[in-house]
Parts: structure tokens; sequence; C-alpha cells
């Protein structure tokens, strides 16, 4: 079966955003980052991926563990593959290349990757994006040479894919301490007396909602399961998004 994209949850009413969704770019590793943004209008999906210049590096879709059956984009520096990994194994090209290169280009010791490919390629084994606003849960890996094996450093993680906010309803905030265990405090921005508070968890469940203001502005999360979810604060008709880390 297609892997849909099944950690779906609405972050706000769909007439305030554009049809472009985004993760902004993600610091995934210390020399690895990158940044999906997803065209519900034209259907294409765009992925810039930073890491070192003189080794592979990849990403996965749609996973919350490093197991096989997992959609892939890969680079060795001078190609993209289209993969699909198996298990442990390195994961083969797929018969049905899906990602087009835009540009690649290196600077200093850190190269990036432009590619994009259809939201929806057909194509069993691929990951499908939704422009919808979403968490995305990912691996990732840096190896050692730019010859494809083993792994020298990865992770998975899971990222807050939302959709374009113009500035006009862009919310800024400051939330702290992150991760943490117990409480956690909301800075409204200067202006913003009260705010509403949702947070969800991977799935999209929501886990918890509260209204605060600029005198009662903590919130207490030691009831909620240790793992990554997804804090969003409304004030009127702006909308802030934060990824929060239970401790």
């Amino acid at each position: 079966m297609k892997k849909t994209l099944l950690f779906i949850f609405l972050i706000a009413a769909s007439h305030l955003f554009a049809q472009t969704s985004s993760t902004g770019m993600q610091t995934l590793l210390s020399n690895l980052s990158a940044q999906i943004d997803v065209n519900g209008t034209n259907n294409t999906t765009t992925l810039t991926i930073s890491g070192p210049s003189n080794v592979w590096f990849g990403i996965g879709f749609g996973a919350q563990s490093m197991a096989g059956d997992v959609d892939i984009f890969m680079t060795d520096g001078n190609t993209i593959r289209d993969a699909f990994s198996i298990a442990k194994n390195v994961p083969p090209a797929d018969a049905q290349q899906d990602w087009v290169l835009v540009s690649n280009n290196v600077s200093g010791s850190t190269r990036t990757i432009v590619a994009n490919r259809p939201n929806d390629t057909g194509d069993a084994k691929d990951f499908v994006f939704s422009s919808s606003a979403t968490t995305l849960p990912i691996i990732y890996a840096v190896g050692s040479s730019t010859t494809y094996a083993q792994h020298t450093n990865r992770g998975i993680t899971i990222l807050g894919l939302t959709l374009g906010i113009s500035e006009a309803k862009r919310l800024d905030f400051e939330m702290s301490p992150n991760p943490a265990s117990e409480e956690i405090t909301i800075q409204l921005p200067a202006g913003s007396n009260d705010a509403n508070i949702e947070l969800y968890d991977y799935i999209g469940r929501l886990a918890l909602r509260k209204k605060i203001s600029l005198l009662e502005n903590t919130i207490m999360v030691q009831d909620l399961s240790s793992g990554m979810y997804i804090l969003k604060v409304l004030v009127g008709d702006k909308i802030g998004v934060k990824k929060f880390i239970k401790e």
C-alpha cells in the first residue's frame, strides 16, 4: 500500500492560508538540515536538504523507525536517488525515479540539494504528501563517504508541516523550557493579552486545550505521555506553531 500521510490534524481554518505548506528549514544533525514544501495547487513537493559535501546523506518520509518499507531520498553528491528501504540494507533505487534535481550547490563544506516531485507519484513505494496542515515523521542519515553504505549518524524526528501563513496572520511567541517534564511557560508578543492554546500529539490527537493570559501563562504538562507534540497558539486571527518535547 502507499505510504499515505496518516498523521494529519487541522491547525487552522483553511481560508486563512495559501495552498503551500512547509516545515521551514529544520536542523536534523549538526551537519544536516532539511525543508519540505508541499504545494497543493500544482501538486508538487520540493525538498531542500543540506549536508556534508564529501559524503552521502538522505531522508525518509512518513517513518517512525529505521525499519524497512520507507520512502527514501538520497544523494551521493553527484546524483540523487529515489529509494525504498529494506530492513537494514542500503536502500536500493526505485524502478520509477520520481525526484527531479533542481539544483546542486556547494558552499564551503556544505552541499545543498533542491529536488521536487509530484505529491502523489502513483508509485506504491512512494510516500504521499499532503498540503494540509500536518505532522510529518521522518528518518535521516549521513554516511562516511560518497559510496552508499552503512550510515555513520542517523535519527528520527517529527516535523511540523504547517500551511503557509501570511506575515499578517503569523504569531510569534516564546515557549520555555523545551523539552519539559512538568510545565511550560508561553510568552505572548506585545499587544496580545490572552490566547487559546492547543497541544497535539504525533498522530494529530488533541492532547490539551487551555486559555492563557499575560499573567496566567503556565501550562502543566506533567500528565502528558513522553514524546513530541505540536503546540498551536491562537490570538484572534493570528496563529503560531512550535514543536514541543515532553520528557
